[in-house]
């Protein structure tokens, strides 16, 4: 998309480029959350096309994100910080993140998932400082063909991962974190099972117990 150009008088007028006012934005750490949220894939492919322009590095990492905790946060900040190292000679590293619609999630994790619902997730991932962009997944495996980025970032702890070489198609640098917390989403999801039928085993004791009381 090129700026058009009008002769008024002696004067040449430039008419602004909407997509490099955006991406300038979102370099200098002012975009807004209808700047860095890009729903449509084509969008998306223009404005990395003007991030690499611009002389940016691309990183992408993508999951559910669903309950967000702290090892979500380290684990996306570490993979930044792995990409900046990666790329030094970038002018900034882009930090794409892909999140799993509600659909593709009942899919892979199964019908209960997500609890958080995507238009939720995407808003608690774009606070994060060391994120750029946030795009949706809208099928499995799909994304990270669209972004081809410079640097790809996977989670050791991602059991339903493509084999290493055919990422390693599709990225410049290939990146592979342990997990960065001890909690995970699951962990806490069954912790809140757990205490919750523990908490209606013991209604349901103190119930009887008190009926029986009252017959006596």
């Amino acid at each position: 998309m090129r700026s058009t150009k009008r002769k008024v008088g002696s004067y040449t007028l430039t008419k602004p480029n909407p997509l490099m006012q955006r991406a300038t934005r979102i370099v200098r750490g002012v975009g807004t959350f209808d700047d860095r949220f890009v729903p449509n894939h084509d969008e998306l492919n223009e404005l990395l096309e003007q991030f690499r322009k611009m002389g940016c590095a691309v990183a992408l990492t993508m999951g559910v994100w669903d309950l967000f905790h702290i090892g979500h946060a380290k684990y996306i900040t570490r993979g930044r910080s792995d990409a900046e190292q990666l790329c030094p000679k970038a002018e900034r590293v882009i930090m794409v993140i892909g999140v799993d619609v509600d659909k593709l999630t009942r899919e892979r994790k199964g019908p209960t998932r997500p609890i958080v619902p995507e238009d939720e997730r995407y808003q608690v991932l774009s606070y994060l400082r060391a994120v750029d962009i946030v795009t949706p997944q809208y099928e499995k495996d799909t994304l990270y063909k669209i972004v081809m980025p410079d640097v790809r970032i996977v989670s050791m702890s991602t059991k339903d991962l493509p084999d290493f070489e055919s990422l390693k198609e599709y990225c410049g640098h290939l990146v592979n974190l342990e997990p960065q917390a001890e909690t995970s989403t699951s962990a806490r999801i069954r912790r809140v099972a757990i205490d919750g039928a523990s908490e209606l085993g013991d209604l349901v004791q103190k119930t009887i117990t008190g009926y029986f009381k009252g017959d006596d």
